[in-house]
């Protein structure tokens, strides 16, 4: 499939960190994908990353090209062959642990469903945006950017609270109380 500059094309966006449409800006010679493309979303001019959802695959033909310093960026994945490498006897010690923990964080699940429901049956509340410059009390909901929506737990210290969220119990900072 050939492109041409001024052609609209699904990519990943670097700036918005989604796959979303862009233009064609400039062209690789004798290459199947465009070299930089410009997000219809954000206008950020970057190049080319195909989607990720539903790449387009490039022809067989062509070589491929790998990025160093990405590579570079990216810690190698160790775990799994220090686990082959262990005794049989030492691996099932790390399982059985993890096992163990499966248990409260459904439960945690199950008590962050609890506290959401009792919110919605709450129509006045409100459900404050976090932010570490704010106080939270004891069994306020909380709206975090990255974790969603919470429930504060318990006060840690003056400026630690622990907020349990969907995915699970999460310490965070917060203003000093007092």
């Amino acid at each position: 499939m050939a492109f041409k500059v001024g052609e609209d094309i699904d990519a990943w966006c670097t700036k918005c960190r989604t796959d979303t449409l862009h233009v064609v800006v400039a062209l690789k010679p004798g290459a199947p994908t465009p070299k930089r493309v410009e997000c219809k979303e954000c206008h950020g001019q970057h190049m080319y990353h195909a989607p990720k959802i539903n790449p387009v695959k490039p022809a067989a033909a062509a070589p491929a090209v790998h990025n160093r310093t990405a590579a570079a960026r990216t810690p190698p994945k160790l775990a799994p062959p220090r686990a082959a490498a262990k005794a049989p006897g030492a691996a099932k010690a790390p399982r059985a642990a993890k096992s163990s923990t499966a248990a409260p964080t459904s439960l945690g699940a199950r008590e962050w469903v609890r506290r959401m429901d009792e919110f919605a049956l709450d129509h006045d509340r409100i459900i404050r945006a976090y932010s570490m410059r704010e106080t939270f009390a004891l069994g306020e909901p909380i709206d975090h950017p990255k974790f969603g929506k919470g429930v504060v737990l318990e006060i840690l210290d003056a400026k630690k609270v622990a907020i349990l969220f969907e995915d699970g119990r999460k310490v965070l900072a917060m203003a000093a109380t007092g």
